[in-house]
């Protein structure tokens, strides 16, 4: 999926290496929450960064 530069500085992300279970797991993303790979970087899109 592609992001413009304005959705990638609005949501958070992790390096594709990550592991997005893990931050599911651990509390730091929901568990149902929309994360999609950009390029290099996961974007959890169910949350939005100010």
């Amino acid at each position: 999926m592609r992001l413009t530069k304005g959705e990638k500085a609005r949501h958070p992300s992790i390096h594709h290496t990550g592991s997005v279970r893990g931050m599911k797991k651990n509390g730091g993303w929901g568990k149902n929450d929309r994360c999609v790979r950009c390029g290099q970087y996961i974007y959890n899109l169910s949350i939005t960064v100010k």
